[in-house]
């Protein structure tokens, strides 16, 4: 992982025509995704002071949709652990492979 900014939001309302402004938002879209892939990552690997730096980077709205998306994670992921260990813990990728 960098500890280079993050991507800033691509502006389509800038008078590009519909084509680019398609092109603009697909570059925004995942720009964000990778933003947030970073820092997931980041976090992940306990590095807080690297994680501090990165976010500070962002803008106000990229912290709130951070925010948002990270909350989010983290009811969704408590949830499937909660159904792992009614179900025994194991995962669908336990069943696949057959390793049950």
């Amino acid at each position: 992982m960098s500890n280079t900014r993050p991507p800033q939001e691509a502006d389509p309302a800038n008078g590009a025509d519909p084509a680019l402004a398609g092109v603009l938002k697909a570059i925004g879209e995942a720009s964000r995704a990778l933003a947030l892939r970073n820092a997931i990552g980041l976090a992940r690997a306990a590095d807080r002071q690297r994680l501090a730096v990165y976010l500070e980077t962002m803008t106000p709205d990229q912290l709130a949709g951070m925010a948002d998306a990270a909350q989010l994670l983290s009811v969704e992921a408590g949830r499937a652990l909660a159904r792992r260990a009614e179900d025994g813990g194991a995962s669908p990728a336990d069943a696949a492979s057959g390793d049950l």
